[in-house]
């Protein structure tokens, strides 16, 4: 698979603009950009299929420790001054994140959950209840911004996507939480609404729709021309949890630095943690890569008849632990056998 570019241009910079909240231990990222390969010759009876990821993030806003959790409710420590303005990171501002970070179970770190409100100047509320086995006092809270549409794409589809005023002619952008996803277009304005991104079935505005860190987008290209949109932001550290559930999941990438099938971390000791291994791989859980129009499928064999244990090629069974996931890519996995699990999504700790 050809790797999507990465370039490093700014290490230590501070990327806590002003009004930010800076918390007790706020660190620095490096920022870059990936460079998101859309392929062309599509049509719109026959719409080309790419697969990308946003991969970078937003800057990291507020870092510190929790001094307290109840159900969906985290505290910080309010002292010396208050860390946040109420509703700082919900409603007018746009959606935001938490992620958990721990020292103490280092399994629990790269849980995020949705920020549902700010209500005081040192609680957040989150979408999910994270003091059951996901967080606790003295772990870390980091709070960022969810990358939209609007961001990936431009505000004004300065990505030069297909635009319409009919969705069912227009490049179509669906965006995946595990099996399940919400289809976009561009509209280019008529009949008293405005140019746009709306979603494809209810017609409501949609550049401010995040695009989560787990999330996968899918671009169905109807236009000829091939494109490459560059996507800006910081390049996240340490491990980020992704759900992967029974059945067929598309998945983002958060490492910037790219995977490798064998660094993926997705085949662990069993069945339950990680991928379901085979020594047949029509019963073995698939991760399927894209290269543009071009599929390749792997399965984990448990090894005999000669063959060492390892990544193979379903079609070929050929070695595949040295298969690149690329930086600014997503793919699927089928699920066939086991329950759901937790992915930790290994990050570069630096570069």
């Amino acid at each position: 698979m050809k790797a999507n570019k990465l370039a490093l241009f700014s290490f230590g910079l501070s990327l806590l603009g002003a009004g930010a909240a800076i918390g007790q231990t706020a660190t620095t990222e490096p920022v870059g950009f990936i460079s998101l390969n859309i392929a062309g010759g599509g049509s719109v009876a026959s719409p080309k299929l790419s697969l990308i990821s946003a991969t970078l993030t937003r800057p990291i806003l507020y870092q510190g420790l929790i001094t307290g959790i109840s159900g969906t409710t985290i505290t910080v420590s309010s002292t010396p001054a208050a860390p946040w303005a109420v509703g700082a990171f919900s409603g007018a501002n746009g959606s935001h994140y938490v992620e958990i970070v721990s020292t103490a179970v280092p399994s629990r770190s790269g849980t995020l959950s949705d920020i549902v409100s700010t209500p005081t100047t040192n609680t957040l509320v989150t979408s999910g209840d994270l003091s059951v086995n996901q967080a606790a006092v003295g772990d870390t809270v980091r709070v960022r911004k969810d990358v939209t549409i609007a961001d990936l794409f431009g505000v004004t589809n300065s990505a030069g996507l297909l635009a319409s005023d009919d969705a069912s002619t227009a490049d179509e952008i669906q965006v995946y939480n595990g099996s399940s996803s919400v289809s976009y277009f561009y509209y280019t304005g008529s009949e008293g609404f405005p140019a746009g991104w709306y979603n494809t079935s209810t017609f409501e505005p949609a550049g401010s729709n995040p695009i989560a860190p787990n999330e996968a987008v899918v671009v169905k290209r109807k236009a000829a021309g091939a494109l490459s949109v560059t996507s800006v932001g910081s390049v996240k550290t340490g491990n980020t949890i992704f759900a992967v559930v029974g059945g067929l999941n598309v998945l983002g990438t958060a490492s910037a630095k790219g995977l490798t099938l064998d660094t993926s971390g997705l085949k662990t000791g069993d069945n339950i943690s990680g991928i379901k291994p085979s020594d047949d791989a029509s019963t073995a859980d698939e991760v399927t890569l894209y290269d543009g129009p071009t599929t390749a499928s792997y399965f984990y064999y448990t090894g005999s008849e000669g063959f060492p244990a390892g990544w193979y090629n379903v079609a070929t069974f050929e070695g595949a632990g040295s298969v690149v996931i690329a930086p600014g890519t997503s793919f699927v996995v089928n699920r066939k056998g086991g329950p759901a699990f937790n992915w930790a999504v290994p990050s570069p700790i630096s570069f």
